[in-house]
Order: structure tokens, then C-alpha cells, then sequence
């Protein structure tokens, strides 16, 4: 019996250390990212889905019966998910929220800054929460879920780090790729030209200006001012491409396309993709064709 006994204590034990660290996000780039880093120390549970819109998540007791026995919540931060209050409410002490975007400094929508060109009817000084436009920004929060993870479960540092360390070269790589691709658009055609408030970091790394067309929806489409304000814009800056993404209204871009002549290019991504680095090679893609 007693053997039996100790044999049964053995494969608990065996079981307890070998558990994977339960992650939930609020996005399926963080979960992305928190399989990059994890590998197989992790179970990972994208709560927001591929099609899902981060900044109108609204968690109930059936996400946390999703999100069972969770350790760690990873969120973008900087105000995306005005819910997270709401979520940290009913975890309580049982998990922790990361805010991945938190050690990453943050830009400010103004027609003050070089990298933003704005209509009058934009919001300024509001903050931009789409950091992961960013390579750069991206390693931060690699590095920030790297040294949680080995918090969390020191006894795997080392495999942590080998993991983390991988996937910075895959994103050197990425890095170097899309800035050989941009350099083959002239310096006067990089205006990026989107509905989405998004690509504010985007352009301050690779160059460009941020020309986003924010308010084109069912509400503001109805005001000519805001419409010929916009069209004026596109005009005065010869701008060759306007890019929707997956969150954009396809005939409010289609009534300023229409109205300033400037072609309406394929859709690029700005808050949902499956990966990263599969977001940058798509958009890098599709923004180079259309303003080379």
C-alpha cells in the first residue's frame, strides 16, 4: 500500500509542477504574443476573438467562466479598454492585469506634432493607444511579459528568456524588412491617409504622417463641413491613397474618395490580427503598392 501511495504523491506532484500558467488577453495580438513567450508553459485564451473590438469588450460572469483559473490578464492599456476597472472588479486578488502598454510613452493626437495632420473636427490632445503599431514598442512589451512570466515561474527563466530572445531576432527581422520596403516610396507621398485613429506610432517610426479621417461613421457623415473639411485635406496634400481598415465605415470612405479623387486602397489592419508580424507584412504590403 505504501508504495502505491507514494506513487500516487509522485504523479501529483509531477502534475502540480508541470501545470501551465493560465493566460487570458484582450486581444488576439497579445495572445500572439503570449504564445511566443510561453510556448508550452502556457495555456492561452484570447477572450476578445479575431473579429472582436478591444475598446467595446464588456466582461460578464460568463467571460470569467471562460477565462476559469487564470493567472494573468493581459490588456493594452493607455484607455483602449475602459472596462478594465469593471474586469479587475470581479477577478479580484485571484489573478493579475497586465497593462502591456504601460512602460511605453505615449503619443498625443495634435496638429502640433509632426507626426499628425488633423482636420479641425478631430480630437485633439486625445491619447493614442494603438502602441503595437510599433515594432520598437513591440519588444517593450515583450520584454515586460517576459520578466512577468519568469516572475510567475521562476523556475523556467532561462526558457523565458531563450524563447523571448528568438522571437526580438524574428522582430529585428521584420524591422529591417519593412524599412527596406518603405524606402521605396517617396518622401513627399508618405502621408498615410486612414478612418482609424491608429497609425500615429506606426508613422513615427517609418517616417510618415498620419492623416486619420477620424469621425467618418453614420453620425458625423452627415456633416459637409467635416466632409469637405476632409476632402480639402486630401486635396491640398496630393495624397495618392486612402486606407480603410477593419473597423471602418465603407461608405463613409467611399463619399470622400469620391469627392476628392483619391482611390480608396485595399484594407489594412489596425487593432485585430492574428500576429504581429503577419499585421506588418500585410499593411507594409498594401500601403508600399499603393504609394509607390
Amino acid at each position: 500500500m505504501k508504495p502505491l501511495l507514494a506513487l500516487i504523491i509522485c504523479l501529483v506532484f509531477s502534475l502540480t509542477v508541470q501545470a501551465k500558467i493560465k493566460i487570458a488577453t484582450l486581444s488576439p495580438l497579445l495572445a500572439d504574443l503570449a504564445r511566443k513567450v510561453g510556448g508550452d508553459k502556457v495555456e492561452v485564451t484570447d477572450l476578445i476573438g479575431i473579429y472582436g473590438n478591444p475598446h467595446a469588450f464588456n466582461p460578464t460572469t460568463q467571460t470569467l467562466r471562460k477565462a476559469s483559473g487564470t493567472r494573468l490578464y493581459l490588456a493594452s492599456g493607455k484607455n483602449l479598454e475602459p472596462y478594465l476597472p469593471k474586469l479587475k472588479s470581479l477577478i479580484g486578488p485571484s489573478a493579475t492585469v497586465l497593462e502591456l502598454g504601460k512602460k511605453i510613452r505615449s503619443l498625443t493626437i495634435s496638429s502640433k506634432s509632426s507626426t499628425y495632420v488633423c482636420c479641425p473636427n478631430h480630437s485633439h490632445g486625445v491619447l493614442d493607444p494603438h502602441w503595437w503599431q510599433s515594432i520598437k514598442n513591440w519588444r517593450i512589451a515583450l520584454s515586460t511579459l517576459e520578466d512577468q512570466l519568469s516572475k510567475i515561474d521562476p523556475q523556467n527563466k532561462a526558457y523565458y528568456k531563450a524563447r523571448a530572445k528568438s522571437y526580438r531576432t524574428q522582430l529585428d527581422q521584420l524591422n529591417a524588412w519593412a524599412k527596406s520596403q518603405i524606402a521605396t516610396i517617396p518622401k513627399s507621398d508618405r502621408t498615410l491617409a486612414t478612418a482609424h485613429t491608429a497609425f500615429g506610432y506606426f508613422c513615427k517610426d517609418f517616417g510618415f504622417q498620419s492623416l486619420p479621417l477620424r469621425g467618418l461613421n453614420s453620425e458625423q457623415a452627415s456633416a459637409p463641413q467635416y466632409l469637405a473639411e476632409a476632402t480639402n485635406i486630401l486635396k491640398q496634400k496630393n495624397i495618392k491613397a486612402i486606407f480603410p481598415d477593419e473597423s471602418s465605415n465603407p461608405k463613409a470612405l467611399q463619399a470622400v474618395s469620391k469627392a476628392s479623387g483619391v482611390k480608396l486602397a485595399p484594407k489594412i489592419y489596425a487593432d485585430s490580427h492574428r500576429s504581429i508580424i503577419g499585421m506588418f507584412q500585410h499593411n507594409i504590403t498594401i500601403i508600399t503598392k499603393s504609394l509607390k
